[in-house]
């Protein structure tokens, strides 16, 4: 996703470091869902992305090394999520069996999200000192009040 805003509209941005620790996956939804409700994202597509930030974290903790960052971008009617973390390992899709407790992280991500990937911390296809991890969502426009109080006098 490209952070250019589009014409009329505006690039929104907030971010957080977070201690690689277990409460930091709980700290991570209430950051999200707070940036996604003072922008007002819809209920139901701010609840996957508070998922994904739960999955992408939790994978941070366990798989990554050093703090977390967490990034939540809105441009227009698309949200991207981006979780950081120190380790040069790449993510991993795994196919979990039925009885698996385990590995369904990404799994989840891919289902909610309309694609997700992985890049340097600087950017770049290398992640020798790091990587972001990002999903990407559609989310629909807000309305604005207005036009609410217009579409029930018409009706």
């Amino acid at each position: 996703m490209n952070a250019v805003a589009p014409e009329g509209g505006r690039v929104r941005r907030l971010a957080t470091r977070l201690p690689a620790a277990e409460s930091s996956v709980a700290e991570a939804r209430d950051f999200v869902a707070a940036a996604l409700a003072s922008w007002s994202v819809a209920r139901g597509p701010a609840g996957d992305i508070v998922l994904a930030v739960s999955e992408l974290v939790t994978n941070a903790v366990e798989h990554g090394c050093g703090e977390v960052d967490v990034q939540v971008t809105q441009v227009g009617d698309r949200v991207r999520l981006r979780v950081g973390d120190r380790s040069a390992g790449v993510p991993v899709r795994r196919s979990p069996s039925l009885l698996s407790e385990r590995s369904r992280g990404l799994v989840i991500v891919e289902a909610l999200s309309t694609g997700w990937g992985y890049e340097g911390l600087d950017g770049g296809p290398g992640t020798e000192g790091g990587k972001w991890v990002w999903a990407e969502f559609a989310v629909p426009a807000p309305v604005a009040p207005a036009q609410v109080a217009d579409d029930h006098a018409t009706a």
